[in-house]
């Protein structure tokens, strides 16, 4: 595996910058992402089985189709689908209409090395490159171009795709195979959702201790006891009112929380804290909280007092 670091991504001028995208899934992450590549020029088709997604593709001012069997497919194809059943079941549509030589393949999505690697097999055996590209950053991060994506490929399969990656975030090359992208991710993932379910519990201790929450985040912000998640939903997790917005929705968070948990038994890890916060996750499943922003998962410590 190559030593994982950060690239600014430049321009190589050896190959032909892929010009004609079609983008699979254009749910909350993904369509800022083709809004963004359609406003750097690329020509965009957004590929979404849902009739609301596609109107809102449209009104962004992009084409839209309903799945990848009714769309000529593009230089590039980049899958933001949900599962890795959706990723393998979109590999298998497109490989059946013949090559996919010429392509390269984008596995945006987080669905676990597993899935990754299977991807990526069946897509070089019907001749496409691959890059497995898992982003970090959520929908904030997709909107303002900030994402950190994980990519994983060929030498010449990620220079194919540098320009595109551009208006999306900055790069971190982790690797030369498909799958290895996942693996960062799950990593990654492991760390949030705990992290997640540690500022909501602390928040929680704080109200039992007869604290203001909205004080104690700006107190502990910034020490040794603060995290990324305790200063950015803290302050929704204070919050004494209900939030209408959902700026990430819970069920992100709980399903990926679901695949470090699988990812590790298969692996034979020992991951004590993503199973405790998998409990918290899983009340929330219980209390209908998955539609909600995912700080509200707090939500699940209020019941319990």
């Amino acid at each position: 595996m190559a030593t994982p670091h950060l690239d600014p991504v430049s321009t190589s001028g050896d190959l032909r910058p892929p010009v004609t995208v079609t983008f699979v899934g254009a749910g909350a992450i993904g369509l800022p992402m083709a809004r963004r590549l359609a406003a750097a020029g690329f020509d965009v088709t957004a590929v979404d089985p849902s009739p609301q997604t596609r109107t809102r593709v449209e009104e962004a001012g992009l084409k839209a189709a309903p799945d990848i069997a009714s769309v000529s497919l593009g230089d590039v194809v980049v899958v933001m689908v949900a599962t890795g059943g959706q990723l393998l079941e979109t590999v298998a549509t497109a490989s059946a209409r013949g090559s996919l030589a010429g392509q390269t393949w984008v596995i945006g999505s987080t669905v676990g090395p597993k899935d990754g690697r299977v991807a990526g097999e069946r897509l070089t055996e019907a001749g496409a490159q691959v890059v497995d590209a898992p982003v970090l950053g959520g929908v904030p991060g997709a909107e303002k171009g900030a994402l950190r994506i994980l990519a994983a490929g060929s030498r010449q399969a990620l220079e194919r795709v540098r320009e595109l990656f551009r208006p999306l975030g900055q790069v971190a090359e982790v690797g030369d195979e498909p799958g290895q992208g996942q693996a960062f991710k799950v990593v990654n993932q492991l760390c949030s959702s705990v992290h997640l379910a540690a500022a909501a519990e602390a928040l929680s201790l704080a109200s039992s201790l007869g604290l203001d929450p909205a004080r104690v985040v700006p107190v502990i912000s910034g020490s040794s006891g603060s995290s990324w998640f305790l200063e950015d939903r803290g302050p929704r997790m204070a919050a004494p009112t209900e939030p209408d917005e959902v700026l990430t929705r819970l069920a992100i968070l709980a399903k990926d929380n679901a695949l470090v948990v699988q990812e590790a038994e298969q692996a034979g890890a020992r991951i004590p804290l993503a199973r405790a916060a998998a409990g918290q996750y899983q009340q929330a499943v219980e209390q209908g909280l998955l539609e909600l922003d995912d700080s509200q998962i707090i939500r699940t410590y209020r019941a319990a007092q």
